[in-house]
């Protein structure tokens, strides 16, 4: 009770005051939808970003130095995700890890075992570890406006991960939530890896056919980079992720 009160105490403190000048510009370069937010939710988002920043650590890789326009664009998508959340879905997270370009992820078999590489990656997320991007990756996907978006993407296994399981199946509130998902999530997954073994192009990424969280990892990117086409061909994926988020990109931007 006594550290809730000081935690929300502390991030009173955060959001007081304008919010940097500096700053909004990096959101508004960074998301270009952010302008056609409601005022509340852009208020909202900003105070979010400042709260967020300020309670995580910050770490470059391979020679980047953090700067404010990183944190605040990285910022701006892992808050985008939980905006209309109740739950502290991101308390786990400790630390955000940025690369300049993708990497080579290292893994050890045992604890004491040398690191072996694995392969390159854009980013990484881990449900008792960091977050790890690669900032020009992220800053190509805003450029491109190509309906991929790295941020979006490994925030959105933290929110799966919230419960310690990689599922592709995030907390919801009821009942009802967990069966209409699995049903919705169930069909939408299947009919993807078809297109993708018969090389069809669609609306998802084919990324999406590997396992059930990286369907819902790139389902999450679409729906809120490519709402309206999402809701014009996947309305029953749109509304499962629409009730989730309690957002509704498509009728925004």
């Amino acid at each position: 009770m006594l550290f809730s009160w000081l935690r929300k105490r502390r991030r009173r403190r955060l959001t007081q005051g304008e919010f940097p000048a500096e700053w909004l510009r990096f959101l508004q370069l960074g998301m270009p939808f952010y302008d056609r937010l409601a005022p509340a939710d852009q208020k909202k988002l900003r105070d979010d970003i400042r709260i967020f920043i300020a309670e995580r650590n910050w770490e470059g890789c391979d020679g980047l130095e953090i700067n404010d326009e990183m944190q605040v664009v990285i910022a701006a998508y892992a808050c985008l995700l939980v905006l209309r959340s109740t739950v502290d879905a991101y308390h786990k997270l400790d630390t955000i890890l940025v690369y300049p370009d993708p990497y080579m992820a290292m893994k050890s078999a045992f604890p004491l075992s040398e690191p072996e590489p694995v392969g390159w990656r854009d980013g990484e997320s881990w449900s008792d570890g960091p977050v790890i991007l690669a900032w020009n990756k992220l800053v190509d996907n805003i450029r491109d406006d190509d309906g991929d978006n790295l941020a979006i993407h490994e925030f959105s296994h933290q929110l799966d991960t919230y419960d310690r399981s990689a599922d592709g199946v995030p907390q919801l509130q009821t009942r009802q939530q967990y069966d209409a998902w699995r049903q919705v999530m169930t069909e939408e997954f299947q009919q993807l890896n078809e297109d993708a073994d018969a090389g069809r192009r669609t609306l998802l990424d084919h990324y999406g056919a590997q396992d059930e969280a990286e369907f819902f990892a790139v389902a999450t990117e679409c729906f809120f980079l490519r709402g309206k086409k999402m809701k014009q061909q996947h309305e029953r994926l749109y509304q499962v992720l629409s009730d989730y988020y309690q957002q509704d990109p498509a009728s925004i931007w």
